[in-house]
């Protein structure tokens, strides 16, 4: 709707256009900072996978050979004695006013006496495959972390650029059009006052 042609309207169609660049500025800034976090952690990311993946041929490799020494039965009788619930804890940090969540849990890795049998039962070899795979976990964990945070960095980086473009492609582009508008219309009606005017002075002279 066409703002009405006053130097009030045309104050207010004004700040209202600066506030609209102001708040472009700070979210280009925000999704400066953001950008700069999702690099950070796609390198971290990246590094982490890789991790990941040597860890999981460590336990697959010991996994095979405690199966071949130890025989399936008694790694399965083990691995009963050792079961437990792993506490995990989702905190919640912000980054810019966004919510981000952070996946912890106590070190998983065991000492030998501490899985539900005695020591002598596991043997070395079962006992390695044991502590890999108990480092497996801890690295899923942190890198579910690492991943939660990125992916809602994401959808916030999303959601930044969106508003930026909506500011500055829209809102602030239809207020500089309709500023120019009523300054253009402001001027038209100050010319014809001068005329109207200069008429008037004109017929009281003569």
């Amino acid at each position: 709707m066409p703002e009405a042609t006053t130097r009030m309207a045309l104050l207010g169609l004004r700040a209202r256009l600066g506030l609209a660049r102001q708040g472009a500025r700070l979210l280009r800034g925000k999704r400066e900072v953001l950008a700069a976090e999702m690099f950070k952690l796609l390198r971290e990311a990246v590094a982490g996978r890789d991790r990941l993946d040597a860890v999981l041929r460590d336990a697959q490799r010991a996994l095979v050979l405690a199966r071949a020494l130890a025989g399936d039965a008694a790694l399965a009788s083990l691995g009963d004695a050792a079961a437990r619930e792993i506490p995990v804890t989702v905190e919640e940090r912000r980054v810019w006013g966004v919510p981000v969540h952070r996946v912890s849990a106590p070190r998983l890795r065991r000492a030998a006496d501490a899985r539900g049998a005695p020591p002598a039962s596991w043997g070395l070899i079962a006992a390695e495959a044991a502590t890999r795979h108990e480092e497996v976990l801890e690295v899923l964990l942190e890198i579910a972390s690492r991943e939660l945070y990125l992916e809602r960095l994401g959808q916030e980086m999303q959601q930044t650029s969106r508003r930026v473009n909506a500011l500055e492609q829209l809102v602030a582009p239809r207020l500089a059009a309709e500023a120019r508008r009523v300054a253009l219309a402001l001027e038209e009606r100050a010319r014809e006052e001068a005329v109207r005017l200069k008429r008037f002075k004109g017929r009281q002279g003569g």
